[in-house]
Parts: structure tokens; C-alpha cells; sequence
């Protein structure tokens, strides 16, 4: 079968191609609950900056942290060795997506986090452990860095609060609508190029 707004193939039981599902379900799904469209992603470092100190007192120990808690849980059951293992950080990655920020805001933060904490030695290996200070900012800064930016968002809400917003918007990214848009114009063009060349073909211009 065939997805019905194009012509892509469909797997079995699936009733839109993954660029439409998005458009239909997810994207209207997540304007109703309130998730920015677009997100001004130059801000975001002055953000972070300003919250530097929140950030500071999670890295030593001074704040709870929901995902310092989650992940040095993780390492606690597996062992240090297997809890860092491709497939246990896979099993875990949901959790730490940093909700409708997306892939585009998980590198941002991650840089940012990176020249604050990382580069300067701030974030040290007795600091992070049993994790390494790289995977200590992926696992644990990032996703509450996420919480914070989310949480004033939406005027100062709770990180909990934060948090149940971040988990149920890990499929809607603010930047997924620009590259919905972007695939379905290059889409759009590719089956005008075809009826095109298809036409070209009818009237003979390109027979030999």
C-alpha cells in the first residue's frame, strides 16, 4: 500500500509514511499541548550561562538530580563496564532525550555544556565518576539542562513538571517542522520532475 498524501511504499499495517504521520498525529498532537514550533536556538547559550550556578551545584553533588540518580542507578545494578555498553546506553537514550529541543538541541546544549564544564576542567573524573566527565555531560548535564530551559519555557513550572513534559515530547522536535517542509518540497519537486520527464516522453522531445 501506499501512503495516501504520496507515494511512498508502506510497511504492513502503517497508514502514512513517516513524514505525513508526523504531520497528522504528532505535530497538531503537540501544538494542542502547548509545544513551541520554533525555538530561537541563538539564545540558548546565553541561557545556560545565566543558569550556571543550578548547573555547578549538580555537578557537585549540592542539588538532587533526577538523572544523576537514574543513571549512577544504572551503573549500581549492570557494573560500571556493562552499564557502558552500546547496548545499555541504547536502552537508556529515551529517557535522556532532551524532549521537543531534539537532535538540534542536544548538540547545542552539549557543546555549551562542553566549553563550560569540559574544557575548563571544572567537570573532573572525581567529579563524575563512576562515569567519565564526556558521558557525565551526555547522560546527566544535557537532559537537565533540557529540564531547566523547558521549565522556563513554561514559566517557571517545576523540573518535575518539566520533566513529564520533556518525556512525552521526545518525538515532537521544533525543528522537525522546517525538515517536514524541506522533504516535502524536495518531494513535491522530484514527482513534478517525474511528470515532467514523463510528459517529455509522450510528445517524444527526448526521442532519439
Amino acid at each position: 500500500s501506499h501512503c495516501p498524501f504520496c507515494t511512498e511504499n508502506l510497511p504492513n499495517r502503517e497508514t502514512f509514511c513517516e513524514i505525513h504521520y508526523m504531520e497528522t498525529t504528532i505535530v497538531p498532537d503537540g501544538i494542542r499541548k502547548g509545544y513551541p514550533m520554533e525555538i530561537n536556538f541563538e539564545l540558548i547559550e546565553s541561557r545556560i550561562i545565566q543558569m550556571k550556578d543550578e548547573l555547578l551545584n549538580i555537578i557537585y553533588k549540592k542539588t538532587s538530580s533526577y538523572f544523576r540518580n537514574f543513571v549512577f542507578e544504572i551503573c549500581n545494578i549492570l557494573g560500571q563496564i556493562k552499564a557502558n555498553t552500546p547496548m545499555a546506553i541504547m536502552e537508556r537514550f529515551e529517557t535522556l532525550k532532551p524532549g521537543y529541543y531534539g537532535t538540534r538541541g542536544m548538540s547545542i546544549i552539549t557543546e555549551i555544556l562542553n566549553s563550560l564544564f569540559l574544557y575548563t576542567h571544572i567537570l573532573t573524573n572525581e567529579l563524575s565518576y563512576p562515569k567519565s566527565p564526556v558521558d557525565y555531560i551526555l547522560e546527566i548535564m544535557v537532559p537537565e539542562t533540557a529540564l531547566h530551559l523547558i521549565s522556563q519555557d513554561k514559566g517557571g513550572i517545576t523540573l518535575e513538571e518539566a520533566r513529564k513534559i520533556m518525556e512525552d515530547s521526545s518525538t515532537f522536535e521544533s525543528r522537525d517542522r522546517k525538515n517536514v517542509n524541506s522533504v516535502r518540497d524536495q518531494d513535491q519537486q522530484s514527482r513534478k520532475y517525474k511528470q515532467s520527464e514523463s510528459w517529455d516522453r509522450r510528445i517524444g522531445i527526448n526521442d532519439q
